[in-house]
């Protein structure tokens, strides 16, 4: 699981700069093809020879991870055909669904995959899952899912977003397409907006970027160059925020306060025996809940360290508020907490300031 820079050229600048370029001199002879940026260009097509590599397939970059779902939704499903979606994907992904309702496509919706899967993917067409989910972090057997959906005849997508390709990899697990949203963890620094999916057949390949060229979802390059930046110290960054939320889980564990405490790495975690056979690292990512929203503003408050913002993956340490979404239903005081790049023993002593400051 690596990717590699192209070769330097000689005494030539140590780090690539992104190429703004939109239009290009039209070959007369017509020895090369003729290019425009809409339809690709060299930031973008170097991005996905560093995502394939992580994922281990075919990569096609869109300008949103929602322009990435959007493209496998729109472009893989006709009216008539069946889409099977987990009901705790991206509540958007889920809007997107409603729109395609309106349109003819059949839609199922499962409220519990383990036990729903195997009746409601008979006919379909697609099936859109997400594990771990955001964000309440739920666990789906991924190989087993893809087993049911290959044996109905449909295709299967995994939302890796909140795993990133160093915490998971979907298609090694059976799954035909992989989604991210790199404004998360692969951007890292909450300054990108930027989406791919990686495939390994190439007829889906060329079907996202028909509909990529058409639809005119290519990122440019600047934000191309700033996600390629940014991968270089991703492994780096993954490697933190997974230290970080182990240690605050085990101190979240030992809370009387805490409760529904939610972490795939954690051995106490409901989802643990699936997520260990299927994840390569428990991510950054965590969920629990305190007595109340008064309670869990209060915490916030006297922490120095997180930020209340929306988002995930980025360098700072962040928290939600998930009871104020109105899309999901949790009890006041429910949180996600998505852990950042701080020391370690910073964190820590920091969380346990402001859970006894919040008592």
């Amino acid at each position: 699981m690596h990717w590699t820079t192209p070769a330097p050229a000689p005494a030539g600048p140590l780090t690539a700069s992104p190429s703004l370029a939109t239009a290009y001199h039209q070959d007369l002879d017509d020895i090369a093809p003729t290019r425009y940026g809409r339809w690709g260009h060299d930031g973008a097509e170097a991005l996905e020879g560093a995502l394939g590599a992580l994922d281990g397939g075919l990569s096609v970059v869109f300008n949103s991870g929602m322009a990435a779902i959007s493209a496998v939704l729109m472009s893989l499903l006709k009216p008539g055909q069946v889409f099977v979606v987990g009901g705790d994907t991206y509540y958007e992904t889920q809007q997107i669904a409603d729109q395609l309702r309106e349109r003819g496509v059949h839609i199922r919706v499962l409220t519990d995959v383990a036990t729903q899967l195997a009746d409601a993917v008979e006919g379909a067409r697609l099936v859109l899952l997400e594990s771990p989910t955001n964000p309440l972090m739920g666990i789906h057997d991924l190989r087993e899912c893809a087993r049911l959906v290959h044996d109905a005849g449909a295709l299967l997508a995994v939302d890796n977003s909140v795993s990133s390709p160093l915490g998971q990899r979907p298609l090694d697990l059976g799954a035909d397409l992989v989604i991210t949203s790199d404004a998360k963890i692969v951007g890292g620094h909450n300054d990108i907006i930027l989406g791919h999916v990686t495939i390994r057949d190439p007829e889906l390949d060329s079907t996202l970027r028909n509909w990529r060229h058409l639809h005119g979802t290519i990122p440019s390059a600047f934000d191309s160059w700033l996600t390629q930046r940014s991968i270089g110290s991703l492994e780096m960054r993954v490697e933190r925020q997974s230290a970080n939320a182990a240690a605050l889980t085990h101190l979240l564990a030992d809370r009387e306060e805490v409760t529904h405490l939610r972490w795939p790495g954690w051995q106490e975690d409901p989802g643990y025996a699936v997520a260990s056979r299927q994840m390569l690292r428990g991510g950054g990512l965590l969920a629990f809940q305190l007595p109340g929203r008064a309670h869990l503003h209060r915490f916030l408050r006297a922490s120095r360290l997180i930020i209340p913002a929306t988002s995930y993956g980025g360098l700072q340490t962040m928290a939600n508020d998930i009871a104020t979404w109105p899309h999901i239903k949790v009890p006041p005081g429910y949180v996600r907490i998505s852990c950042g790049c701080e020391t370690t023993t910073d964190l820590t002593d920091d969380v346990l300031h402001a859970l006894d400051a919040a008592l």
